[in-house]
């Protein structure tokens, strides 16, 4: 059963006065302060002419009560020789045929159906999709023209009948990168996509080659795009956003345009970290804040991201599950961090949580217009969310997508189903309620 977490006697809940944020914990307030540390600087948009939004948009913002949960299924064990073990970082959802592209573990796509979720806690009762196509490299081998390794598949979306996709240097500390984006056909049998592509400016890849989304035609003139990209809170952070970050862009400029434009609708350089500092943790952003995908909902102004946020104190380190090892030194010169979901040696702030970020898209139109920047813009409201207990009790997202037409929200549970070693993705279905 979906439910919000609570926090002492009130869910936390984001209060908006005038243009500032606050936060209301258990009845005292707290305000997020940014930190502005010399980084990489990105310039704020230029002034245009205001596009003013549709009138009856005006104040239909979501609740956390429009998202219904529906139940969940599972994919099939493997598919031309590839596996989904591992896989669902990447997730695309096709109008055409009603069915999901999902990406696996070594950046192939594969198609498959949608059957009827089942809302149940035993991952044996979930459906199984079937494969519609099997894996292929949707980038034809492309991702090297990135670079020459290091490089995965990390965004997906189906537009105007074309599969898009985006490609990321998983660990850049040279902020090197500078193509990132490609289109190709449905049919991932036909290799035709012939090279990969700039969006927005060069040096600030790390900031749109991640998940992407279709702009409702109601919204495409204020924002300035048929489709928005982003990216967050990836390795080196300096190189991307501090929260969630959106960019406006037309797909179809793709081949026609280099560098393809890029209009800024929302995002935290380092130097404005508006939503807090890296090396912190608060109920909207920290150092192990995942961004999973976005989702604009046509007939309301809302933009959903979604995603997971450490809400335990700030440690960086070597990951136990002993808690008496916490903050003794570790084998490596770090120190040991509290965290029973992770061995890993990074960011830790266990315990972990999965929540929405809801955004207005008015704030990002003002923004496009030059009357906000795109770092003053602040959330709506945040809702911590909880899945049913399937699989691995401490989820991960790896990515959204979203169907208009049927109003369903679609996220990829990581490691979900566990099958002797496989580590296969369970895909999650919400449906969002008519304003």
């Amino acid at each position: 059963m979906l439910k919000a977490h609570l926090r002492s006697t009130a869910a936390s809940t984001v209060v908006v006065a005038g243009l500032g944020v606050a936060l209301l914990l258990g009845g005292t307030v707290a305000t997020l302060l940014g930190v502005s540390v010399a980084a990489v600087q990105v310039e704020g948009p230029r002034r245009i002419e205001p596009v003013h939004p549709p009138a009856q948009q005006a104040s239909r913002r979501l609740s956390f009560d429009d998202l219904i949960y529906q139940g969940a299924f599972r994919v099939p064990a493997e598919s031309n020789g590839e596996s989904f073990s591992y896989g669902g970082q990447t997730l695309a959802y096709n109008p055409v045929s009603d069915t999901l592209f999902v990406g696996s573990l070594h950046s192939k796509v594969a198609e498959v159906s949608i059957p009827s979720p089942a809302n149940t806690t035993r991952v044996e009762e979930l459906p199984i999709a079937s494969v519609v196509q099997p894996f292929r490299d949707p980038a034809d081998g492309r991702l090297r023209d990135i670079a020459e390794d290091g490089v995965i598949l990390d965004g997906l979306l189906v537009h105007e009948g074309r599969l898009y996709g985006t490609g990321l240097i998983y660990y850049d500390a040279a902020n090197s990168q500078r193509v990132s984006h490609f289109g190709r056909s449905l049919d991932l049998a036909r290799a035709d996509m012939t090279r990969m592509h700039q969006v927005g400016e060069t040096g600030k890849a790390g900031f749109v080659a991640g998940y992407m989304a279709t702009v409702p035609p109601e919204w495409r003139a204020a924002l300035g795009g048929p489709a928005v990209t982003g990216q967050c809170c990836i390795s080196i952070i300096s190189r991307t956003s501090f929260g969630p970050g959106l960019f406006a862009w037309n797909p179809a400029d793709l081949g026609r345009r280099d560098p393809v434009p890029a209009t800024p609708l929302l995002y935290y350089p380092q130097q404005h970290a508006t939503l807090g500092p890296w090396d912190g943790t608060n109920d909207i952003f920290g150092g192990t804040t995942q961004v999973a995908g976005v989702a604009i909902i046509d007939g309301t102004t809302t933009v959903l991201f979604a995603g997971r946020n450490g809400m335990g104190p700030f440690c960086y380190g070597e990951g136990t599950s002993d808690a008496r090892k916490a903050n003794a030194p570790g084998p490596n010169g770090q120190k040991y961090c509290y965290d029973p979901t992770s061995t890993d040696k990074g960011q830790h702030a266990f315990p972990y949580r999965l929540q929405f970020w809801a955004y207005d898209v008015n704030d990002l139109a003002a923004v496009r217009t030059g009357d906000r920047k795109p770092w003053d813009v602040r959330p709506y409201a945040v809702w911590p969310f909880e899945l049913p207990a399937i699989g691995d009790p401490h989820p991960r997202l790896g990515a959204i997508a979203y169907d208009s037409a049927r109003r369903r929200l679609f996220l990829t549970q990581l490691f979900g189903e566990k099958d002797g070693y496989a580590r296969r993705p369970i895909l999650h279905v919400f449906t969002v309620r008519e304003r």
